[in-house]
């Protein structure tokens, strides 16, 4: 059964039909008509039905796989809270969701004025730097970058990051649990070299965090910048009433 759309831009006009079945019919990662059946079934071109979902996807409702096609993005209220995630691995599992770390590259590199600043570490330190993009249920949500003083991990495995995690991999073979951690929260766009990594057009929003984490005697022992899809976290912070409010 084909459906008319009224005589109001096509675009438009397909993105409100298009997102009114996505948020009354459709489930979180549940697949979208392909573009022809779209066409067909609202009477517009494919270009139209490719404009629309691209507006879709900057909206945040939707996302795509290369070869598989375009999939209904979590609902907003569904959302993993930035503000509570301590263990991104934790987190996920404690969602019944399955994470997964796909290290691009970690090396080691002499620290900068900058990095050095941050991690407590003289000029020149050996430090390592690494790279990661961190999934849950074969979507990618947000690209790490990660910078750790070398001296204080010999031989740091990554494929024994990605079988576990960062902070296991600390703690039980170094002894260097994370005690503290310190975060700050910015709005911004995804840098293009990761859009295609986290499969997300070229400026979509995200949230960026910056992590500094302390370990024992309150030694930094990680420096994080990520950057996070913006359709898959909300930021979320509770205000209480001081005691001495005036009542």
């Amino acid at each position: 059964m084909s459906v008319t759309l009224s005589e109001q831009p096509l675009h438009e006009q397909l993105v409100q039909a298009l997102q009114k079945q996505i948020q009354t019919r459709m489930s979180p990662h549940e697949r979208l008509p392909g573009e022809r059946e779209i066409a067909d079934q609202y009477r517009v071109s494919r270009n139209t039905v490719r404009a629309a979902l691209s507006k879709l996807e900057m909206m945040g409702l939707v996302y795509r796989r290369r070869g598989r096609g375009t999939f209904v993005a979590n609902d907003p209220n569904e959302s993993t809270d930035l503000a509570g995630m301590y263990s991104f691995t934790e987190e996920m599992n404690a969602l019944g969701r399955h994470p997964r770390s796909e290290i691009i590259y970690l090396h080691e590199q002499p620290a900068t004025e900058y990095l050095a600043e941050h991690l407590g570490v003289d000029l020149g330190t050996p430090t390592y730097k690494m790279k990661r993009v961190r999934w849950a249920d074969g979507v990618p949500l947000m690209v790490e970058r990660t910078f750790m003083p070398a001296d204080r991990f010999p031989r740091l495995s990554a494929k024994e990051i990605e079988r576990t995690s960062l902070y296991t991999t600390l703690r039980d073979h170094y002894g260097s649990p994370v005690l503290d951690a310190r975060e700050s929260f910015y709005a911004s766009l995804v840098p293009d070299k990761d859009a295609e990594l986290l499969k997300v057009p070229l400026g979509s929003p995200s949230l960026n965090i910056r992590r500094t984490s302390t370990s024992i005697n309150n030694e930094v022992i990680e420096y994080t910048l990520s950057v996070a899809r913006a359709d898959q976290f909300v930021y979320t912070v509770r205000h209480h009433p001081g005691r001495t409010q005036n009542k």
